[in-house]
């Protein structure tokens, strides 16, 4: 008779289920926050509002409840850089960087076989021309000798035709190790990237951030962040009848990447929050580069194609903070993104220089 093994509880039908009407419940209270926050059912949206619905992942729902704080709604692209931040699965990105390290050794070990080889092929030429040589005194009539000096040649053209054909795939070697090599940098590089705007990613910022904390202390340099907040997301997709977030935060980046230039880097934090840093640059200057942006926002038309019905315009707000000894990244960040916020819902009179359809704290 076969022995069963015991069931443990977890396996009982009446515990499966109870983990199916759990999961059951998290799925329509997911598609029921979809509804409500009136934004699009695909696999990365409903994702990401399953795991907040289940409630077990705190930064991210911490997140959300901060996006959602602000009264003007979630968009998709808020949505998948929450996605790409709290759940998208980075093994995959591991597996692949591990998968390039093991190619590249294989491709070393590969070369040193081929730099083993061609030792050995010198020490078997020089063995071969000291026969030679021991054979040349003792030769006793020309023929021997043309004999002996015909298996010289012949040993130093086998040995010249090894040294080409390992020349060639140590070269071949080289060129994939180097391929390869690029190939790290561009992974690791694109990891520290936010994938919709392309700027760098929060972690990279603020590991920039301390570096340039660490210069400004040391050499008695101002350093400045700017957090800029697109105000008028919804409004715009609404206006348009199409969710044009992605497109909106794509465009935004793209105007700060241009005017910022060399001058400092920029970021991408959190949802519709972007930021500056500005090493070497007072609060003052910064805000003349806020203004700036401000111009370009104001002169860039959001159109309906084909027919050129306008949109509208993209609208910010700004944050600033300046460094002080004793503020971390961390700091800099949440002092000029609260101002930011705060900035979304002031009226004019509390602004300290006039941004038009824009403001700063």
């Amino acid at each position: 008779m076969m022995n069963t093994p015991p069931t443990s509880k977890s396996d009982t039908p009446q515990s499966k289920k109870s983990l199916h009407s759990r999961s059951w419940n998290t799925g329509k209270a997911a598609f029921k926050l979809i509804g409500q926050h009136r934004t699009s059912a695909d696999p990365k949206s409903y994702a990401v509002w399953y795991e907040y619905a289940l409630g077990k992942n705190e930064d991210l729902n911490a997140a959300i409840d901060k996006t959602l704080a602000l009264e003007q709604g979630i968009s998709s692209a808020e949505l998948r850089q929450l996605h790409e931040t709290f759940l998208a699965a980075s093994p995959d990105a591991e597996r692949t960087l591990e998968g390039i390290s093991q190619e590249i050794e294989n491709k070393v070990a590969g070369a040193q076989t081929l730099v083993s080889e061609v030792i050995s092929n010198t020490n078997e030429y020089v063995f071969s021309m000291d026969k030679a040589k021991s054979n040349l005194p003792a030769a006793s009539s020309p023929e021997q000798i043309m004999q002996a000096l015909d298996e010289i040649i012949d040993q130093t053209k086998s040995s010249q035709e090894s040294a080409q054909t390992i020349q060639v795939a140590l070269q071949s070697t080289h060129d994939e190790i180097t391929q390869l090599s690029s190939r790290v940098g561009q992974l690791r590089s694109n990891l520290k990237r936010d994938s919709l705007t392309k700027l760098v990613n929060l972690d990279r910022f603020e590991t920039l951030l301390a570096e340039g904390s660490a210069d400004a202390l040391r050499n008695g340099y101002s350093l400045t962040v700017l957090v800029v907040s697109a105000k008028n997301i919804q409004d715009l997709c609404l206006t348009a009848d199409l969710d044009i977030s992605e497109f909106i935060l794509k465009s935004l980046a793209e105007i700060m990447t241009e005017i910022v230039g060399e001058h400092g880097t920029c970021a991408r934090i959190g949802g519709s929050e972007l930021a500056i840093m500005l090493p070497k640059a007072a609060y003052a200057e910064a805000s003349k580069m806020a203004k700036q942006i401000i111009e370009e926002l104001d002169n860039f038309r959001i159109v309906k194609k084909p027919s050129e019905q306008l949109v509208g315009y993209i609208q910010c707000a700004f944050g600033g903070s300046s460094f002080k000894a004793g503020l971390l990244p961390k700091d800099l960040i949440r002092i000029a993104a609260d101002q930011a916020s705060q900035a979304k819902f002031s009226n004019k009179s509390h602004v300290k220089f006039d941004l038009t359809n824009h403001q700063a704290a």
